[in-house]
């Protein structure tokens, strides 16, 4: 039985660095939270166009029609796939936002809350599941603006306002009681 949990173990921790070496320029922004740079961006069409996507994800709706979004490229497959899955995933990622496991972070992120009552009213297999789930829409998030940046020519130094954008545009989404982290860094409930 320890062979197996050793391996559980080994094959978790290959996932997590195999993800941290995939997202390659980002891990350091993701560490490090710039100050977002609006000066390259067009800041109106990227809110709107931000609001969209997340108001399409959170309805579910895999197919969001991209073409009526003015002034930003969205037409890449790389785009499409990451909002496909993150419609998919959405009901899980609500459901770990209503039972208040998980924050919609000031960087473009989300994050489980790792506490007491966290660790009390889930399993071992229900915490590496709900790790897997939290890896991949940050994995998709990561796509989808790395996506606009590509897609677009913009400058890399607009990838802090690009998490900034989609962060204040997922605030609008939240519902009362989810969490999310304030630009000062607390955590608190809507």
């Amino acid at each position: 039985m320890n062979r197996n949990k050793t391996k559980l173990t080994l094959s978790l921790a290959s996932i997590v660095l195999f993800s941290m070496l995939c997202s390659c320029g980002t891990l350091f922004h993701s560490i490090v939270h710039i100050a977002p740079d609006y000066t390259q961006l067009p800041q109106d069409e990227l809110m709107k166009a931000a609001q969209y996507i997340e108001q399409q994800i959170a309805a579910g709706e895999r197919e969001p029609d991209l073409s009526n979004i003015k002034g930003i490229n969205l037409d890449t497959p790389q785009i499409k796939q990451a909002i496909r899955t993150r419609a998919i995933r959405y009901e899980l990622i609500k459901d770990l936002l209503d039972k208040g496991f998980v924050c919609e972070q000031n960087n473009g992120l989300i994050s489980i809350i790792r506490n007491r009552d966290y660790k009390n009213k889930t399993t071992r297999q229900q915490r590496d599941k709900n790790a897997l789930v939290i890896m991949g829409e940050n994995n998709d998030r990561w796509a989808l603006y790395e996506g606009i940046i590509k897609a677009n020519n913009y400058s890399s130094k607009s990838l802090s306002a690009i998490q900034d954008t989609f962060y204040r545009a997922r605030l609008d989404c939240l519902q009362p009681g989810h969490k999310y982290q304030t630009p000062d860094g607390q955590i608190v409930q809507k």
